[in-house]
């Protein structure tokens, strides 16, 4: 054998190799980002809430939540019932049984809703990201402008804060 034709075997071989080492790599950076993926969503945190009781006019709403997964630091929510909106902050601890909570009445709103709807369920992670649930579970990536603008479409601003969620100081 020469050394020309060993040199292309040698080239062919590690040619080869390269694109084994290339393939099997590509294969572990997928796995591994669909297992990040997998740990975000798996920490999400997902409140399930449960209203309880009747609404009466200007009186408190009764409701039940359960933090489903993840890590639950703090919670803000704007309920419209009746023809009334009430809100309040959520603060659960993770796998903790359903809490009794009750929203306080805040306005009177500009329409009649025969079923309690959430207007507003933001949430944050005790990692600091913020999560919309009233718009499918997406994350918030300003909380206090979202929150902000958020308000400012409901008429609510001034009526309602959330410090716990939006990083605020109390007043």
């Amino acid at each position: 054998m020469s050394s020309a034709l060993i040199l292309v075997g040698l080239s062919l071989v590690t040619a080869v190799l390269a694109a084994w080492a290339a393939f099997f790599a590509t294969r572990a950076d997928r796995a591994s980002r669909l297992a990040i993926k997998a740990w975000n969503s798996a920490t999400k945190p997902i409140p399930n809430i449960v209203f309880t009781g009747r609404v009466l006019p200007g009186q408190s709403i009764d409701l039940e939540v359960e933090n489903l997964g993840g890590t639950l630091a703090a919670g803000g929510i704007i309920v419209h019932a009746g023809d009334e909106l009430y809100a309040g902050e959520l603060t659960l601890p993770e796998k903790a049984p359903p809490r009794q909570m009750s929203l306080r009445f805040v306005v009177k709103a500009w329409k009649r809703m025969l079923e309690p709807q959430c207007l507003v369920l933001v949430v944050r992670d005790v990692g600091g990201r913020c999560w919309d649930y009233a718009d499918g579970g997406k994350q918030v990536k300003h909380p206090r402008r979202w929150l902000s603008n958020r308000l400012r479409e409901l008429r609510m601003q001034g009526m309602v804060d959330f410090p716990a969620v939006t990083g605020k100081e109390k007043r």
